[in-house]
């Protein structure tokens, strides 16, 4: 898969000791690229491709559409909410080096209900092989606020900076049950992790991501020089002009991508 980030933005990097402050914002063909792209990749957060073929073995195509379509959010604030999520996700892969080894939104049960727990848990290993995690929260909004910016940094602070329990055994409840060894190996660890909390704080990171139409940038400054500098910090602020009708442009294509599973 190609690079997202890479080819849709522009971006400033400011690093102090531990933490790191991303700007981010669209190069000049960026949006074009961005809407050609994400409606494939915010289909894959909520539905396998395997799940697709078991679909396709009852339903006719139209149906299958359809069935995918109920999956993903209608109203504005679900849409913008999980787009953020869907996004940081993908930022995590491709410039942390860090993996998303569940997709979250595949477990939702109700297409406008948010889910519980972290928005993002990335896996990594240290060079002595040992398990990192990632903590994220997302935040997408046309306007971003301090008060935004202040919950989420108080939700990673939460359970002393890491992952809730819940979360935690939520992603190794959807890997114990893979086919594939490897990924039934690192449910086991990360099920561990949650029951006994052992991880230290020098293999904790956290990550507050935001997509916002403003710059914001005296909030997110703020926020990153006062944020723990004891421990990993990644700081993203994606800015997209015309923020509400581009959430709406991706959904629009995602239920696009949906119909045209038929034509594959």
């Amino acid at each position: 898969m190609t690079e997202l980030y890479k080819n849709w933005c522009r971006g400033e990097r400011t690093v102090v000791m531990k933490k790191t402050l991303w700007r981010l914002s669209e190069l000049k063909n960026g949006r074009e690229y961005a809407l050609e792209e994400l409606p494939v990749r915010v289909l894959n957060h909520y539905v396998s491709d395997n799940e697709i073929a078991a679909f396709l073995e009852t339903l006719e195509y139209p149906e299958v559409a359809e069935c995918i379509r109920t999956l993903m959010p209608e109203e504005v604030n679900g849409r913008s909410g999980e787009l953020g999520e869907i996004l940081a996700a993908e930022f995590v892969e491709e410039r942390l080096g860090y993996e998303v080894p569940v997709r979250k939104l595949r477990g939702k049960d109700h297409r406008e209900m948010a889910m519980r727990g972290e928005d993002v848990i990335g896996i990594a290993y240290d060079n002595k092989d040992r398990l990192k995690l990632l903590k994220g929260e997302a935040k997408s909004a046309r306007k971003l606020s301090r008060g935004t910016i202040q919950e989420a940094r108080t939700r990673l602070e939460e359970n002393h900076g890491r992952p809730s329990a819940y979360s935690l055994i939520f992603v190794a409840r959807q890997l114990i049950q893979s086919e594939d060894p490897e990924k039934k190996v690192l449910g086991g660890k990360i099920l561990k992790q949650a029951t006994n909390r052992a991880i230290p704080k020098r293999r904790l990171a956290h990550l507050l991501f935001t997509l916002s139409g403003n710059k914001a940038n005296k909030i997110t400054q703020d926020d990153f020089h006062a944020a723990d500098g004891t421990r990993e910090q990644y700081l993203v602020n994606l800015r997209i002009s015309g923020h509400g009708e581009f959430v709406e442009a991706v959904y629009d294509g995602a239920y696009e991508e949906a119909g045209s599973i038929g034509d594959n």
